[in-house]
């Protein structure tokens, strides 16, 4: 086929959309079109080649990624229909296992299930693990472990060393079977098993699908490709579209050496780099390219912006976090001037750094909506901590206030102590049976809420933080429990600042009341309004802003102080890199030198693209 039969299609995706038979490498960069390609060639190999759809297998990553994959090759086709399969790994491998005797009455687990079963497996080993943000680290783990086939009894997670590990993995895998329940990972293991030991059904299975194309493929992890390489053999007619710089979920397992590998996996692979972005202009493209360039481990690639130089990336400090988020505000004053608010992207390392800003917007009144769904920075349990203590000291004593605070720092309360709803301390004092240093501490703490019942906000939570001694008590719990301190910080600071709005508890406690419902209502269901995107770095993946706004860049938030080897490091920059190529006409970077009473240094990564 002659490539003047191909509007609108440059000499890179020609090659790309035209290959057929054998395995075929296609680094698609930011903006240069793979969703054009791949539909292309769907529509290429149906109608040029003769090649039957079902015979054709398109994996995604995400389930509204295949929906928007298999509209945009229904449009594209019309009034023909190719019975073409579009799936996520986990939906093509389910469907493998269900049609397959043995396997009919598969039930997948809940997430709620899957903790409660957790919970059984830690109780029963008599491990000391109550903190649910912990439990939830421990299933990513397994979950990790199930994704790259290792063997639990060499994994070491931190907080359990290996054998604790094991034994928490083999007990939770076996009450799962017991309970003949399967999870994602699980379905990628079982369909691996089955097609390992059944040559039938994996030659069936080679048979349907014939042709196999797997869209982002930098994000697959170990299991998935051992799955997909045998389906795929002896053919191997693998078309692989990806970009190794936008591997950015390591942490659930993905592998970007298996995209560095293909093609010494497969020697005879053919390699097309897609180098025209239609997204961004040439400033922006040529730092964040420069940038990436850092990274050791990747492909060497070429990326030309159609759309000229445009404006200069600007990379800006400010004194403090308060005018940062001035400078933001008359960003987006001037972005809506000429265009509107949904031109506007305000993307964040994560999350809890995006909720200071919320503020500032509500006040200013400028609409805006979450992509993630928001958190409020009063989920934390800190701030509930602080919130439960301030409640009891203005009349509300309940157990549920008292038991969040009671022994934070350590008092020696006993819950058997504590018999009735309503908690009266100057009651409990007066036991006969008290021992002296429980009763000094129970004096301590009554005088303690006594004080904190009588101040404005800002005086009572700085008095909690400090005075009663919370903050030293947290920080070493942080430590020890491995919670990130920076995350902790962020949340106290931003407490205490709100607080200093308000002159009553009574005011405060609204505004905490009001702040929730401001962010349920930024949810995702208002995305089609005009309002400004707030997202996260990683969420921020595929998608595209006019203005791109990068607030807090300060070391220890980007990269994030966990981040210490040196492929931790690597990720973290291909994670920025992301979030700067989502902007097409204008890029700010910008960081405060101080946040609160912290002075704050610039990212290493602001050094890197100057």
């Amino acid at each position: 086929m002659q490539k003047n039969n191909m509007d609108g299609v440059n000499e890179d995706q020609f090659m790309a959309i035209t290959h057929v038979e054998g395995p075929m490498m296609v680094l698609a960069g930011p903006g240069t079109g793979k969703t054009f390609v791949i539909t292309r060639r769907l529509k290429y190999l149906c109608e040029e080649k003769g090649i039957p759809g079902e015979n054709i297998l398109v994996i995604t990553f995400t389930k509204p990624a295949a929906t928007e994959m298999q509209e945009r090759f229904d449009k594209l086709m019309g009034d023909k229909y190719y019975p073409v399969t579009f799936g996520t790994f986990h939906a093509v491998y389910y469907h493998i296992l269900r049609s397959c005797p043995g396997y009919e009455d598969l039930n997948i687990v809940s997430e709620k299930e899957k903790r409660i079963f957790l919970k059984t497996v830690i109780d029963n080993l008599g491990l000391e693990i109550t903190d649910s943000s912990i439990r939830e680290m421990i299933l990513g783990d397994i979950s990790k472990v199930k994704n790259d086939g290792s063997d639990p009894a060499l994994y070491s997670a931190g907080y359990l060393n290996a054998e604790e590990f094991s034994a928490v993995y083999k007990d939770y895998c076996r009450m799962m079977k017991a309970e003949k329940k399967i999870d994602f990972d699980d379905m990628v293991l079982e369909c691996y098993r089955l097609l390992l030991n059944d040559k039938k059904v994996l030659e069936e299975w080679r048979e349907n699908y014939k042709y196999i194309l797997i869209d982002e493929f930098q994000d697959i992890n170990r299991m998935q490709f051992e799955v997909i390489r045998m389906i795929a053999s002896p053919l191997n007619n693998l078309f692989i579209v990806g970009d190794d710089d936008q591997s950015i979920y390591g942490f659930r397992g993905s592998e970007p050496g298996i995209m560095l590998g293909f093609p010494d996996e497969y020697k005879e692979c053919k390699k097309v780099n897609l180098k025209n972005n239609y997204r961004s202009t040439a400033d922006i493209l040529d730092k964040a390219s420069a940038f990436i360039k850092l990274n050791e481990k990747r492909f060497d690639k070429k990326l030309i912006s159609a759309k000229g130089k445009g404006n200069d990336v600007s990379v800006m400090s400010f004194k403090t976090a308060e005018a940062e988020y001035e400078f933001i505000l008359k960003v987006i004053s001037t972005a809506k001037r000429t265009g509107s608010y949904r031109d506007v992207a305000l993307i964040f390392r994560t999350n809890m750094l995006a909720r200071a800003v919320t503020q500032i917007l509500a006040k200013n009144k400028i609409p805006y909506y979450f992509k993630d769904k928001p958190r409020s920075f009063t989920d934390h349990f800190a701030c509930g901590d602080i919130l439960a203590i301030m409640r009891f000291a203005h009349g509300e004593n309940t157990r549920e206030n008292f038991f969040k605070f009671m022994n934070k720092p350590v008092r020696y309360i006993s819950r058997e102590l504590i018999k009735y709803e309503k908690v009266e301390l100057k009651i409990h004092v007066k036991y006969k049976t008290l021992k002296p240093y429980l009763r000094k501490n129970i004096q301590k703490l009554i005088w303690d809420l006594e004080r904190v019942g009588k101040m404005e906000p800002y005086a009572a939570i700085n008095y909690i933080r400090k005075g009663m001694g919370y903050e030293s008590w947290l920080m070493k719990y942080a430590r020890e429990n491995k919670y990130n301190l920076e995350e902790i910080n962020e949340v106290l600071d931003m407490m205490t600042s709100a607080a200093m709005q308000y002159d009553s508890y009574e005011a405060f406690m609204e505004y905490i009341e009001d702040y929730k419902e401001m962010l349920e209502d930024a949810g995702e269901n208002n995305c089609d309004e005009d309002r400004v995107t707030i997202i996260t770095m990683h969420s921020s993946k595929g998608l595209e802003y006019k203005t791109v706004i990068l607030p807090d860049l300060n070391e220890g938030l980007v990269p994030q102080a966990k981040a210490r080897r040196k492929e931790e490091i690597e990720e973290e920059r291909r994670v920025f890199y992301v979030a700067m190529t989502r902007a097409k006409e204008n890029l700010f970077l910008t960081y405060p030198e101080k946040k609160g009473d912290y002075k704050m240094s610039p990212s290493r990564f602001l050094r890197e693209i100057k």
